[in-house]
């Protein structure tokens, strides 16, 4: 017991030392993190149960150093981006940052909820109640590397109705996402833990390492299309339930690899003169079209 608490203890230091001097390794754990904290109780009443039926001792010390790694894994998984911290600042109000041109958008490292809106106008603003760090250029660059230390934060983007806005990247988010996309013609996004509602007409939408519900409405087909296909929805590596909402004249060509998905696809958009090409690999999950 001693050699196994001295393990658990080496153990723990070394990751809480790994954290301290490269945290940034810990943004790989965000899209399991679910499943390591949801799952807790369970795989503690697994190992307990084993336990008690085997009487082979060597095998118990294997259940005991299952364990332990697992025990130290959900102490310091950032699911919540709640570890290590017993408060939380609240963020307060939310305050115009700048007023900015560019005709690309990349947001990485937030926790806060995300929301774009289209309004009147050729620029695009940026609010939020959080330390936003903000490079400005072709490409407008937002990030918040101290956003954990807060609650109920809020990063509002409002894209001008004239601005061309060609791409919206979206990387290592926790919280929803709201988008207003208008016309773009292209959205990625990847670790993103959290609900994403977004509408617009795009020609390629894709997510990877994906965990929540997400909307999304094309309103009508790009004038450019990409091969056989007016749009492109590909999914890859996550979990959750999508619902995708297509205009009157589009039918959808699914493609799915390696994934437990099932598929619900109304009769509206089985016929139609435009097709959307959807894919999906090593996606867990439902995935409703109408």
């Amino acid at each position: 017991m001693k050699r196994l608490l001295g393990l658990f203890l080496t153990f723990l230091g070394l990751l809480i030392l790994l954290k301290s001097i490269r945290p940034e390794i810990y943004e790989y754990l965000i899209p399991y993190a679910p499943y390591i904290r949801r799952a807790f109780w369970g795989v503690m009443l697994i190992i307990a149960g084993l336990y008690v039926l085997i009487k082979d001792k060597t095998a118990r010390t294997a259940l005991a150093v299952v364990f332990i790694l697992y025990l130290v894994l959900f102490l310091v998984t950032p699911g919540s981006y709640s570890s290590w911290r017993f408060s939380f600042r609240d963020a307060g109000e939310v305050k115009e940052i700048g007023e900015f041109s560019a005709s690309e958008v990349a947001i990485e490292n937030i926790a806060a909820k995300v929301t774009i809106e289209r309004v009147p106008g050729d620029t695009i603003k940026v609010l939020s109640n959080l330390p936003v760090e903000v490079s400005d250029g072709e490409t407008l660059k937002l990030s918040c590397p101290e956003c954990d230390d807060y609650e109920n934060g809020d990063l509002l983007i409002r894209v001008g109705n004239d601005v061309n806005l060609v791409s919206l990247t979206l990387k290592n988010s926790v919280g929803d996402i709201d988008l207003e996309l208008g016309e773009i013609v292209s959205v990625n996004m990847d670790n993103v833990v959290g609900d994403i509602t977004a509408s617009g007409i795009f020609s390629s939408f894709i997510v990877t390492d994906f965990i929540g519900e997400m909307e999304l409405t094309l309103e009508k087909c790009p004038e450019i299309e990409i091969g056989r296909y007016c749009s492109q929805v590909e999914i890859y590596r996550g979990t959750g339930e999508v619902k995708l909402k297509l205009p009157a004249d589009v039918t959808v060509s699914t493609f799915i690899e390696g994934s437990l998905t099932s598929i619900e696809e109304s009769q509206r958009v089985q016929t139609g003169e435009k097709t959307l090409e959807l894919i999906a690999k090593n996606f867990i999950g439902k995935i409703t079209v109408e």
